[in-house]
């Protein structure tokens, strides 16, 4: 599906790419999604995961953290679907369910790692915000009583520049973890890494290939948008498709011949 680099095998034991690889990343999910008739399965798999996720996510900040853990477990099973297509073998929808084998501590724990992470993010970032919203409202004000102007537009002002920096550095601060998320739960399960080594991993191979992800991303984008054009039908294709691209970029970056 995808040949392999001339480049020498990063040290951590990953592969640094060229960033075209972020387009046959998406090529190699599609081969497989539709190889020996296996994107009714697929379709099935993901949408099921993705129905209990969402479900989860009404319940607040609990449901936040227990989704993280069954994303993680799941992940883990969706890899183990994802390699029985790569070698031939028609995925059964059991395997969802894959998760809940050896591998299921560190993909707990894992999880719990992550999730430890993104609360002490946004922990962080809602005490800056605090102390940032409370200046703009301090500033704002003096300005405006010494401008003689409408304090309202004064404290409009810094609550849109402050929610702007705000959406920056939530930005910079979530795209190493999600980073360290990708390609962690493969790692988990296929190599039997232990939970922390593989997330470190897994950031490290997406910062040394940072052009093909980005292209990777962006192209997921522009796939988004237009699976939502089409009443979001499009997503029951697309989701399965990220699954097994996500598996194509863990070989093609860590399994190296």
């Amino acid at each position: 599906m995808m040949q392999p680099d001339i480049a020498a095998p990063a040290s951590a034991g990953f592969q640094r790419v060229s960033s075209d690889h972020g387009v046959q990343w998406w090529s190699a999910g599609w081969q497989l999604l539709f190889h020996r008739n296996a994107a009714g399965v697929w379709i099935g798999m993901v949408l099921a995961a993705t129905i209990f996720l969402l479900l989860l996510d009404k319940l607040g900040g609990v449901g936040m953290i227990v989704g993280t853990l069954a994303w993680f477990v799941l992940a883990g099973g969706l890899m183990i679907a994802a390699r029985k297509t790569d070698a031939g073998t028609p995925p059964a929808f059991a395997d969802l369910f894959g998760g809940f084998g050896p591998a299921l501590g560190a993909l707990v724990i894992g999880a719990l790692v992550v999730s430890a992470c993104v609360l002490v993010i946004y922990v962080a970032l809602a005490a800056a915000g605090v102390v940032a919203l409370i200046g703009a409202i301090i500033s704002a004000a003096i300005a405006t009583v010494l401008n003689g102007g409408l304090i309202g537009l004064g404290i409009l002002a810094g609550f849109g520049v402050t929610s702007a920096l705000m959406f920056l550095a939530a930005l910079l601060l979530l795209a190493p973890v999600a980073m360290a998320s990708w390609l962690a739960p493969a790692l988990i399960v296929f190599k039997q890494r232990p939970p922390v080594d593989a997330l470190k991993e897994s950031l490290a191979a997406c910062r040394a290939n940072l052009l093909a992800l980005t292209i990777y991303g962006l192209l997921w984008i522009l796939f988004g948008v237009l699976a939502t054009v089409f009443f979001g039908l499009g997503w029951l294709v697309l989701a399965p498709l990220t699954v097994l691209s996500n598996y194509a970029a863990y070989k093609d970056l860590f399994e190296v011949a």
